[in-house]
């Protein structure tokens, strides 16, 4: 069963989609002193709560009050330059609520709504040379994302990715099913079934279950000109991003502006609501092809 909830939340990701019309959007902008700040879903179901620990980025998850993320830390290494992961000050938060329908090209379903609130955090190093950095955070009701902003800015031009230092700190030993990373034969393995504690570097989607019965599938969405993440388990029960590398241990070559793939969290309290949810699907950059007139469902027999 399992095999087949990776093919079905996989497949959720490449279907196209349509922006069909925007029903709400209300946004305001704190300026703010304090370090800690944080957004809940719509329906108040699931929170993010960023915090800045003398001058070090951290977020946590929780859903219905129940954690599901302790706080885990935020930022990079860099190539030939300071590292952007610490000495920061928060220039500015801001949140906004979004609410649309639209359509499915093709798929499960014709109307898709896309609701959730934002809460940008805007973040700046002190110094001549000080450097920006936005991090991103939306809160839906089936689950979570989040990503990096490099804004454009003359003290970040060009500029090498060494080591993402995002963390998801889970709360105990989930049950989780998986495909190892880093093996020859790269996707073609069967998922295996395990306790977090026993594995080691782990293919997206990672889906698990808590003890007490809280399915969590981890992903990514938008992954454009950036490298595939997969995950690592580093201590205990923290798993950490492990992007995939050039041939000279770079990870990602790029520039400012620029922005990461949304590292996404389903959460569901049923295995079908992670096949169910749009979550991946509402974070991916909407369809740009204006005539979809001749994009139909057909079967195909062969070697993908």
């Amino acid at each position: 069963m399992w095999y087949f909830v990776h093919i079905l939340y996989v497949f959720n990701i490449i279907i196209m989609k349509k922006p069909l019309f925007l029903i709400l959007f209300v946004a305001w902008t704190i300026s703010a002193s304090a370090q800690t700040f944080s957004v809940t879903s719509p329906s108040d179901i699931n929170t993010i709560t960023f915090e800045l620990r003398d001058g070090v980025p951290f977020y946590s998850v929780d859903r219905l009050d129940r954690p599901v993320l302790e706080a885990s830390r935020l930022g990079f290494e860099l190539q030939n330059m300071r590292n952007l992961d610490a000495g920061f000050t928060v220039a500015s938060h801001e949140i906004t609520e979004f609410d649309e329908t639209w359509t499915q090209v093709w798929g499960e379903k014709e109307h898709i709504r896309n609701h959730y609130r934002e809460l940008r955090v805007s973040l700046e190093e002190s110094g001549a040379d000080a450097r920006q950095l936005d991090i991103v955070f939306r809160a839906f009701d089936d689950g979570i994302g989040f990503r990096y902003e490099f804004p454009e800015q003359s003290n970040l031009g060009a500029f090498n990715i060494m080591n993402e230092l995002t963390e998801f700190k889970l709360t105990g030993d989930h049950e989780s099913w998986w495909i190892g990373a880093y093996q020859w034969n790269r996707f073609e393995y069967l998922t295996e079934h395990s306790p977090i504690s026993a594995i080691d570097t782990v293919h997206t989607p990672l889906t698990m279950r808590t003890a007490d019965g809280l399915y969590i599938a981890m992903h990514e969405a938008a992954l454009v000109r950036y490298s595939t993440m997969t995950l690592e388990r580093t201590d205990g029960f923290t798993l950490k991003a492990n992007l995939m590398p050039w041939s000279d241990g770079v990870l990602v070559r790029t520039a400012s502006p620029a922005v990461t793939p949304w590292r996404t969290i389903i959460l569901s309290d049923t295995a079908g609501g992670l096949i169910e949810s749009y979550l991946v699907l509402n974070l991916n950059e909407p369809n740009k092809i204006e005539d979809t007139s001749w994009i139909k469902p057909s079967k195909y027999v062969g070697i993908w």
